[in-house]
């Protein structure tokens, strides 16, 4: 018989807190590999689209909770510009 097995068996009050702290331990790695298997907006792919936050659309929700859904389909007709960051000409001294 292995020693946990024995101690366990010597302890019996310790069993529970194994089990369910096992299972906590299961479930907390269980959990995020069923949600990168199963929701869409999770992306893991680094290769192929490395930035998957540029391909959202203005009128696309990516949210958990939605408050105010007329604002995505009040953006659905809106031109998207590109984001330009223009430099100062200021020096510090």
């Amino acid at each position: 018989m292995s020693s946990f097995a024995a101690f366990v068996r010597a302890n019996p009050a310790l069993g529970p807190l194994f089990v369910f702290a096992g299972g906590g331990c299961v479930a907390a790695v269980s959990y995020p590999l069923y949600l990168l298997r199963t929701h869409p907006e999770i992306h893991v792919d680094r290769k192929n689209n490395p930035y998957p936050w540029q391909r959202v659309q203005q009128h696309e929700n990516i949210k958990f909770i939605n408050v105010n859904p007329e604002f995505y389909d009040s953006r659905r007709d809106l031109n998207k510009k590109p984001f330009v960051i223009q430099r100062s000409t200021f020096t510090l001294y």
